[in-house]
């Protein structure tokens, strides 16, 4: 089996050919050239050949989290090939940001095109190099072989500064903790703050307070209060979710 697709998108050029099963699935996003402070949609192309019907897909993005933020994602005007688009965008490290793009009832005959438009604001400024890598296409339960091209994004004709404003959940003290808990975090935009403790086995713990206001960006430290004999020496997970939906997770020890 042998097909062949060309396609050119926001002045970049993709040229594709791919020889063998009709299983492996293709996902690219194409390089381009961008300035600090814009916003833009680039467009995730595939190659779709799926050998049954899914009720849904879901493509793991991987991203350069202190030179990209991302906004959100876009289905095309014709509502093809997914009836219904979802984002969800979470903090791996300084660096790496994680996002799901989930499709809706995806063909099952084939696509060739565009599966979504990826919507984003450039943090990095002058001489900076940002990058968007697709690393995983579920359909339902089901890992599909992938084959991905990295998209590189060269950031030109903006001042030479790194950006300095994240979202994330950086440091707790102390650590181990015992009776009180203070975390430091950041946020890129104002807005609203959501917090979370729980157990390894997923039992939560009730805090106070769990919702915060920012009113700007910038780094910010909270103290976590607790019931101390609700925790039992072990190790716990904070959750931070910022209100546009960004979430970051930071692993401590509880030591009594």
């Amino acid at each position: 089996m042998r097909w062949c697709w060309k396609q050119g998108l926001i002045a970049v050029g993709i040229i594709g050919c791919v020889e063998g099963a009709a299983a492996e699935q293709v996902v690219t996003v194409p390089d381009t050239v961008l300035r600090q402070g814009q916003q833009v949609a680039l467009p995730i192309v595939v190659q779709l050949q799926l050998s049954e019907q899914s009720s849904s897909l879901r493509l793991v993005i991987l991203y350069a989290a202190r030179r990209l933020r991302l906004l959100g994602v876009r289905a095309n005007p014709e509502g093809y090939p997914c009836s219904a688009l979802e984002f969800r965008d979470t903090l791996l490290s300084a660096d790496t940001g994680r996002v799901e793009v989930l499709c809706s009832n995806p063909p099952s005959d084939g696509y060739s095109g565009v599966f979504a438009w990826l919507e984003l604001e450039v943090l990095a400024g002058q001489d900076t190099v940002a990058w968007l890598q697709p690393t995983e296409l579920w359909s339902g339960s089901t890992a599909l072989p992938l084959r991905a091209r990295t998209g590189w994004i060269r950031i030109a004709e903006s001042p030479p500064v790194e950006p300095v404003g994240v979202d994330g959940l950086w440091l707790a003290i102390p650590s181990p903790f015992a009776s009180e808990l203070q975390v430091q975090y950041a946020v890129a935009r104002p807005g609203w703050v959501f917090f979370r403790l729980f157990a390894v086995n997923g039992r939560d713990i009730a805090i106070e307070p769990s919702a915060v206001y920012a009113p700007r960006a910038g780094t910010y430290t909270l103290r976590l209060r607790f019931v101390p004999w609700e925790l039992a020496s072990g190790t716990y997970l904070i959750r931070m979710e910022t209100e546009r939906g960004t979430v970051s997770f930071l692993r401590v020890l509880c030591v009594k």
